[in-house]
């Protein structure tokens, strides 16, 4: 018992140390970029906190975006099919040797991205109306 507890300490002591120095990047960040309320004061940079566009003067309010939401879904569903389809290259590299057991597993595979793909269909996800 205690030589599978003592063969995970490494694995314990290598997530804390990478939690650590994360947290400590973040916060070594945060207190040299954040934006320090005393600065909105001063005239001096009162160009620092507008919204930088490409070099052109800023037409209206820049919090609000113009891009319509219907492209969200069309890059949702883009993000969605093109990870399943790196999860298909293993198993296209392997086909040879995973036998009938992996054709099958695989195939089960591309008939959920289908229903998936017959749902967003069937919901007009990817109808594009105005």
């Amino acid at each position: 018992m205690t030589d599978n507890i003592t063969a995970y300490i490494g694995i314990v002591i290598i997530a804390v140390v990478g939690i650590a120095v994360a947290l400590l990047t973040m916060e070594v960040i945060w207190k040299f970029l954040r934006v320090k309320d005393k600065d909105k004061n001063l005239n001096t940079n009162s160009g620092k906190y507008e919204t930088y566009e490409c070099g052109e003067i800023a037409v209206g309010n820049p919090k609000f975006s113009n891009v319509s939401f219907k492209y969200y879904i069309y890059a949702l569903m883009f993000v969605v099919f093109d990870i399943e389809a790196i999860f298909l290259f293993p198993w296209a590299v392997e086909f040879t040797n995973l036998g009938i057991l992996g054709y099958v597993e695989a195939m089960l595979f591309i008939a959920l991205i289908l229903v998936a793909l017959i749902y967003a269909i069937n919901k007009n996800f990817l109808k594009w109306t105005d």
